[in-house]
């Protein structure tokens, strides 16, 4: 009882919300592609994927590494061969999410009674009367990119209307009709043509069109042999033939219940026809691959060279000395499962100097300058801290000195500066009481004029940043040529 009350509070600890949330996610798409193999492949296939996948989760508990690698690469072949056998299939689920409903539409049973009705006696009139018919009732997916040609017609379902189109002395009789929302939409349409020649039996054109279109959607295809007078129907890639009208009356009320009746259901029914029993599978299979992938209880510790950078360092009045490193070495602590989602090369130690504000002289590294993700810690850093050199910024008066004789023809009224006193950063040492410049040789004066000029900083000061270590020197003398 120990051991488990052990166990429980450490997968406590470990599991986040977001992981049930994770789990639940994986198990809707899950049921949606576990329903899709079931409708789409072979039981042969959904056996041998379930194995594959039994075999890697057995091999990844008991650490078979070989055998987990090669089944991974073996599961990318897999992917790509299901991608390409699957496609039009892949399609028709991705178009069935896009097109979901959470309202009710304006068609009703009553309608649908009626239309079936129609159908089922025309198509029973046709068959006795040895005429070809082709029409195609629309599922909920889209047919336009699976079909060709047509003439538009918009026209009430009706008895006198289908003998018409199909009559063999109209010119749109051999193609195909389309039914959608009740109405006949188009006449003179052209269907895929099945590559499976073996499903078609005694049929010709019009059975090959009619399995080709189901073979790329879900619409209900009825076909009427011009030459047998048998009635069938195609339906997700497979072709029946029917032995009467009223069976074939059975399997439009079907269609009609399945398609109709769920586009107009709410949620609360929508929730009622969802197969249990591949919702467990499912949710089963979702929590057995999070605990064998997703989960490990073990705090691990893995240990990265990270940059070390300074923002506003400039505009700060701290010094940065040559000595200081530039990279430190941080060891991370958390679940194998967060390590996944970890990319070192994001990580970096910043430190922001735009606050001027050191308590000493030096930057502690703490997880504040690391950008470290919430679910891993950091359990030790080198160095732990930095020494750095806070700055005393001080205006200090700018020193014109100067050297030589002025001519005797002036006199030297002023010599100034602009800007007359220029702030320093001071790292160390004493501070002066003033800067000079270059000397000016008065000697070389020859009137009033300005001089700009180079300060000579000294070696324990720097100017702060957007401070030009320009000025502009004005001689001003009085006198006037011989």
């Amino acid at each position: 009882m120990t051991e488990l009350a052990n166990s429980l509070q450490t997968f406590a600890q470990n599991v986040r919300i977001v992981d049930f949330l994770d789990v639940a996610t994986f198990s809707v798409i899950l049921y949606l592609l576990l329903t899709w193999f079931r409708e789409s492949a072979s039981k042969r296939t959904i056996t041998s994927i379930l194995i594959l996948l039994g075999m890697y989760i057995l091999a990844r508990l008991t650490e078979m590494y070989l055998t987990e690698i090669f089944i991974e690469g073996l599961f990318i072949f897999i992917l790509i061969g299901l991608v390409v056998v699957f496609q039009s299939d892949i399609r028709r689920l991705i178009d069935h999410i896009g097109r979901w409903r959470f309202g009710n539409n304006e068609l009703t049973g009553h309608e649908g009674h009626v239309i079936s009705d129609t159908i089922a006696e025309a198509v029973s009139q046709m068959a006795d009367n040895r005429t070809g018919a082709l029409i195609v009732i629309k599922g909920t997916e889209d047919l336009e990119r699976h079909i060709n040609g047509g003439v538009e017609l918009d026209g009430s379902v009706s008895l006198p209307l289908l003998r018409s189109i199909f009559n063999p002395t109209a010119p749109g009789h051999d193609g195909a009709i389309l039914i959608e929302n009740q109405k006949i939409t188009k006449f003179g349409v052209h269907l895929p043509l099945s590559t499976h020649l073996n499903k078609i039996s005694e049929g010709g054109t019009r059975h090959a069109a009619a399995l080709g279109l189901s073979e790329h959607c879900d619409a209900l295809i009825v076909v009427v042999s011009e030459e047998r007078g048998v009635i069938s129907v195609a339906r997700s890639g497979e072709l029946q033939k029917l032995e009467s009208a009223s069976e074939l009356k059975e399997r439009l009320l079907a269609f009609e219940e399945e398609y109709v009746t769920f586009q107009t259901a709410n949620l609360k029914q929508r929730w009622q026809r969802v197969n249990w029993q591949t919702a467990t599978a499912s949710i089963t299979l979702s929590v057995l691959l999070w605990f064998a992938i997703a989960y490990n209880a073990d705090t691990i510790y893995r240990t990265y060279e990270v940059p070390i950078e300074y923002r506003n360092l400039n505009s700060s009045n701290i010094a940065i000395q040559d000595s200081v490193p530039i990279q430190a070495r941080i060891t991370l602590s958390g679940p194998e499962q967060a390590f996944q989602l970890l990319d070192p090369s994001q990580l970096v130690v910043s430190f922001n100097l735009a606050s001027n504000s050191l308590p000493s002289d030096s930057l502690v590294i703490t997880n504040e300058q690391i950008n470290i993700p919430s679910d891993l810690d950091l359990y030790d850093v080198s160095p732990k801290s930095l020494k750095v050199t806070k700055l005393q910024r001080r205006k200090v008066p700018v020193k014109i000195p100067t050297e030589g004789e002025l001519s005797s023809r002036f006199k030297l009224d002023s010599v100034t500066a602009d800007p007359s006193e220029i702030a320093l950063d001071f790292q160390s040492g004493k501070i002066p009481d003033s800067i000079a410049v270059k000397p000016i040789d008065l000697a070389s004066v020859s009137g009033s004029t300005t001089y700009t000029w180079t300060l000579t900083v000294p070696p324990n000061a720097t100017l702060p940043s957007g401070v030009s270590n320009k000025i502009k020197i004005q001689i001003s003398v009085s006198g006037q040529d011989e």
